[in-house]
């Protein structure tokens, strides 16, 4: 339940955030660039924080059931997947996007996750908040590198168990970069006959950073930031006098439940991620001056003046064919 000076941050926020829009020069532009070879940390919730990914007592078929859409949707749109976990009720997956496939890529991914779930808890409701997703990006090497121990270290960080191998949920924590590993397609879900294969496997491609290190000490490097963090996160729980749920208690976790922590509301969701605020900022400023461009070519369509573009572009490329200026290799 919500305090009222809780009510009352929530509505400045709503105040402030209306405010910034009104500030902005150009129309607003929901669209953002999507770029070939960018790397992101795509981020998406359940609805009404629903814990509808508990891994539940026998978690094998649920984390064969992820990996096997996880790894299908990769395929189809040549992602490629540096580390995922998927908590109760929600996911972090890193990923680097060669193509500029990351809408289909998610599109494809959490429609079968959500066609999928329904089907094994036999209900029939949204599976995904609408909120929408999250999608971050990190400016340095060193900040991409702890993006991927978040998402490895997600559980501990929540207090669930003490230690990331321990999650009984899907998760590449102990996958090495370059390790594939394959997952049936789940029973009960597809057809048969259809076209879904009947096995597919999804490699763990190393993340475009620290080219000086080779896969083997990239993967000690990682490893020991994940450790570091699990201890950091142990000596807060102990300063607080808080303990680890525990797997036991997470076998026994109901999906129809939710946490009764309390959520802000009205926070802006973030593109862009990191503790050097200059860099941040910088990356903000690229977004502001694509939004503008895009504004403008829109504005010239509209009066059916010739337009162009940015390059990024990628719903009114794809689905009204309008020009767009090619990116650079």
């Amino acid at each position: 339940m919500a305090t009222p000076a809780q009510k009352q941050e929530s509505a400045a926020r709503r105040a402030n955030n209306r405010a910034r829009g009104l500030a902005r020069d150009y129309p607003r532009v929901r669209a953002q660039p999507i770029y070939r070879g960018r790397q992101y940390k795509i981020t998406r919730r359940c609805i009404n924080r629903l814990m509808l990914f508990s891994p539940g007592p026998e978690p094998d078929e649920f984390n064969n059931f992820v990996g096997y859409c996880l790894a299908h949707a990769a395929a189809r749109y040549g992602i490629q997947i540096h580390s995922s976990l998927w908590m109760s009720n929600h996911h972090h997956t890193d990923l680097t996007d060669p193509d500029a496939n990351l809408v289909p890529f998610k599109q494809l991914l959490h429609s079968l996750i959500a066609r999928g779930r329904n089907a094994q808890l036999g209900r029939s409701d949204s599976v995904w908040s609408g909120d929408g997703p999250c999608d971050t990006r990190r400016p340095t090497e060193g900040e991409s590198l702890m993006d991927i121990v978040y998402t490895l270290t997600n559980p501990v960080e929540a207090g669930l168990v003490k230690w990331s191998r321990q999650w009984p949920g899907f998760t590449t924590i102990g996958w090495r970069f370059g390790e594939t590993r394959t997952f049936k397609r789940p029973k009960g879900l597809f057809d048969d006959k259809g076209d879904m294969p009947e096995e597919v496997s999804l490699t763990l491609v190393r993340p475009p950073i620290f080219s000086e290190l080779d896969d083997d000490a990239l993967y000690e490097k990682l490893m020991d930031a994940v450790r570091e963090r699990e201890l950091e996160v142990h000596r807060y729980m102990r300063k607080h006098g808080r303990r680890f749920m525990g797997p036991r208690k997470l076998a026994g976790q109901r999906w129809n439940r939710a946490p009764q922590s309390f959520e802000e509301r009205f926070t802006v969701t973030p593109k862009h991620a990191g503790p050097c605020l200059r860099l941040v900022l910088k990356e903000v400023a690229r977004d502001r001056a694509w939004e503008r461009d895009y504004a403008a070519a829109r504005a010239l369509l509209l009066a059916g003046k010739p337009a162009v573009f940015p390059a990024g572009t990628y719903w009114m490329r794809r689905f009204a064919g309008v020009d767009v200026i090619s990116q650079a290799p």
